[in-house]
């Protein structure tokens, strides 16, 4: 199987989910703060968010997606607007959330590594 190509910051593509490139309004909530983001890509164990914030690797945060619920997660990686965001969730746990689009995302099964 080809690997993807890697985050930006990123020396090596490391992922061990299966990533699929999605167009959905949430917010990011730190601390207080609510912004609104987008989330450009999703996994069972991330995603790839655009923000007008700045925040440095290891922030914890919260990705409240509308009708579905938050998601703790940490900033793993920065770029500009980008973040990549490790959830802090079990896989289970974004399955449940996102139950009725995983097979449309091509998630209900993880590629054989």
């Amino acid at each position: 199987m080809a690997q993807e190509k890697s985050e930006p910051g990123q020396g090596r593509d490391n992922r061990t989910h299966r990533r699929r490139s999605v167009l959905w309004p949430a917010k990011l909530v730190v601390g207080k703060h609510r912004v609104a983001c987008q989330i450009w890509n999703l996994s069972l164990g991330g995603a790839r968010v655009r923000v007008d914030l700045p925040l440095k690797e290891g922030t914890k945060i919260t990705l409240a997606v509308a009708e579905r619920g938050d998601i703790p997660a940490r900033v793993a990686w920065t770029k500009g607007e980008s973040l990549g965001v490790t959830f802090e969730v079990s896989e289970d746990h974004i399955r449940t959330m996102f139950r009725d689009r995983l097979h449309i995302l091509g998630l209900d099964e993880e590629p054989e590594v």
